[in-house]
């Protein structure tokens, strides 16, 4: 379902952005801000697509491609998911250098580019209103995008569900809480460092720098800068 708000036609609309060989498609809401105007996802990034950048990047196929630049993660020594879920349910346990080769996967797969999105974006786009899935109500686990009410400019679970990866001056940070987080610790007063704990169990060596064995709770948010180019 695609958010309804009080848009005037003078002001950046909401676009529809499809993905060039699926049928996945997902929806970019605007966000006016004095550095200038930015589209976000209007939900986190789900299996449903994530799963398709890893079935591309793992094929032998991408050799021939054209995709340059893009080092795929190796599979993961067990089911990232949890077992919380996968069609529907957010993708998790991604490092920041696998959110990032995500994001240029993507951008090559469309006409924009698709970028985590900073901290100061994200805290503009982080309004009044909105659900969210936290340690009190979640039961230990993740819950399906846009299961909750969003916030006022049309956004689900910016706080809690999973945090999300932004980047700032000291590095990529993980923003928002999850349903690991108390509820009144979630939103920009959960900001999280990637620490050695996030992978302590993971058996390979060297560990992934792909996914995180003990990290059940990162998750990933879009930014891009350019509207929709049919508007």
């Amino acid at each position: 379902m695609i958010f309804v708000g009080c848009f005037s036609e003078t002001e950046p609309q909401p676009f529809v952005q499809s993905v060039e060989g699926t049928d996945f498609s997902f929806e970019m809401m605007p966000v006016s801000s004095p550095n200038g105007t930015f589209w976000i996802s209007r939900t986190e990034v789900p299996w449903d697509l994530y799963d398709i950048f890893l079935q591309f990047i793992n094929s032998p196929d991408n050799l021939y491609a054209g995709v340059d630049a893009i080092t795929g993660p190796t599979p993961a020594y067990a089911s990232v998911d949890r077992g919380f879920g996968r069609s529907g349910y957010p993708a998790i346990s991604m490092s920041a250098q696998a959110a990032e080769s995500f994001c240029a996967w993507l951008s090559s797969r469309t006409e924009k580019t698709y970028e985590i999105p900073t901290i100061k974006q994200w805290n503009e786009a982080n309004t009044l209103g909105g659900g969210a899935w936290h340690k009190w109500n979640a039961n230990k686990t993740t819950h399906p995008i846009a299961t909750t009410s969003p916030n006022a400019i049309g956004l689900h679970d910016m706080r809690g569900n999973v945090g999300e990866w932004v980047s700032t001056e000291d590095g990529p940070r993980v923003i928002g809480g999850s349903f690991r987080t108390p509820a009144e610790e979630l939103g920009e007063k959960s900001l999280l460092e990637a620490n050695r704990e996030w992978n302590v169990t993971d058996p390979q060596l060297p560990r992934s720098p792909w996914w995180f064995a003990d990290a059940d709770y990162v998750g990933l948010r879009l930014v891009t800068t350019t509207g929709d180019s049919n508007e």
